[in-house]
């Protein structure tokens, strides 16, 4: 194996292991923001897929969104698994991933497919956004009091 083989090879190696490295400074901040990226990729996963297979799109197009979808539910489940490793329980970057998907996943779908969405999905999605504020604020209150 050439020398550059080897150094490259021990570079992403090393990368990776820092990437699913568990560390204890801003874990929480870093979870959060984890599990939001997370969301989002999941929402541009939803959204390239049903684009692979609208057929009036060339097949060139449709190939790159097939492409988009597996890269970004590769980089969703990467994510995630590291918010929930950094985060001290699994229900707050479930929420904060779930609340991100949906509410992205429900915009571009009215931007792109003109999908319209009733007040119950309105409803549904202020409760969302209500209810993960009031677990960050109870979080961030128990933090403060620690």
């Amino acid at each position: 194996m050439s020398k550059i083989k080897k150094l490259s090879k021990k570079y992403f190696s090393l990368k990776l292991k820092n990437f699913f490295k568990v560390r204890k400074e801003n874990k929480m901040d870093k979870s959060h923001v984890l599990a939001a990226v997370a969301g989002m990729c999941g929402s541009m996963g939803a959204v390239s897929g049903k684009l692979a297979f609208d057929w009036d799109l060339e097949q060139y197009a449709r190939c790159s969104c097939v492409a988009v979808f597996i890269g970004s539910n590769i980089v969703m489940w990467a994510t995630y698994t590291r918010a929930l490793a950094l985060s001290d329980c699994t229900s707050t970057p479930m929420i904060i991933n779930m609340a991100c998907n949906f509410a992205l996943t429900g915009i571009l779908g009215s931007l792109i497919f003109s999908e319209s969405h009733s007040y119950l999905w309105w409803l549904l999605l202020i409760m969302l956004i209500t209810g993960l504020t009031m677990l960050l604020s109870s979080k961030h209150e128990d933090l403060k009091e620690e």
